[in-house]
């Protein structure tokens, strides 16, 4: 494997439970319906990839797999992470090294303190590893400050996390996984909820990270200014991977595909 590929999806399947019937003879059946479709990509270390498509289309199944948090016996093919296989052995070693941003942020802060969460993963890693710092107090309490101030959050670490704003929220829940310093993150819907302002510092926060990063995103505008690669999901298939600049201004082939043109582009082409 190339050196530099740190993420590779070989004909990757996945399927979930859709219906589950009882007939007259109390018998049940199960119906399964199919939301990825032989997915093949490679991601090298460092790139910045966005993940778009209509709804349905599979983008957080993707990131879902792609972080191990879906159950493996509904899916075939492979994914490795560094070169190793992400699977039920492997699944927490490989975890250590990817950290997933929810798409709702209280799905991700449920301590009663805001350094609690953040230091939640860090902790557990080092547990994991018996590392003695996990109990160092000053370490632990540095780690937090540094992960909260690499995202402009500053005082709140003994805030309680469901009275931040919906913007703080999102900030922190990124801090909880930067914390651990994995070297890939997945972010679900980073902007979904986010006004303007909230929105562009969030943008140009995750660019100056160095990080190899995928997002899966219905904002076509973030999606343009974040990456320079963008997969393109529909119906469970990968049907472009290529130039995000370029691919976003085709507008017949953007609503060929249940998408519209990003809003910064409507009123000129």
């Amino acid at each position: 494997m190339n050196g530099n590929i740190i993420i590779e999806v070989k004909n990757l399947k996945y399927k979930y439970r859709s219906v589950r019937r009882i007939d007259e003879k109390n018998e049940t059946s199960v119906e399964y319906k199919e939301a990825l479709h032989d997915i093949n990509f490679i991601v090298a270390k460092g790139e910045k990839i966005s993940i778009i498509g209509p709804n349905g289309a599979g983008k957080s199944t993707l990131l879902l797999n792609l972080a191990g948090l879906m159950e493996q016996k509904s899916r075939s093919g492979e994914i490795l992470i560094s070169g190793k296989i992400l699977d039920d052995k492997n699944l927490y070693n490989l975890r250590e090294n990817i950290g997933f941003v929810f798409q709702d942020p209280n799905d991700q802060l449920f301590s009663t303190t805001v350094f609690d969460d953040v230091a939640f993963g860090l902790i557990n890693l080092l547990n994991k590893r018996k590392d003695p710092r996990a109990r160092d107090k000053e370490f632990i309490k540095n780690a937090v400050n540094e992960s909260l101030a690499s995202v402009n959050l500053f005082g709140i670490e003994n805030n309680m996390p469901h009275f931040l704003s919906f913007g703080e929220k999102k900030l922190a829940a990124l801090a909880t996984v930067l914390s651990y310093s994995p070297e890939i993150l997945l972010l679900d819907e980073p902007s979904s909820n986010m006004d303007p302002k909230n929105r562009g510092d969030f943008i140009k926060l995750i660019e100056g990270l160095v990080k190899t990063m995928i997002i899966a995103t219905h904002d076509l505008d973030f999606a343009y200014e974040f990456s320079d690669r963008t997969i393109i999901l529909n119906k469970g298939k990968i049907i472009f991977d290529g130039n995000t600049k370029s691919i976003l201004k085709d507008k017949n082939f953007l609503e060929a595909n249940n998408l519209s043109l990003p809003l910064m582009f409507k009123n000129l082409i």
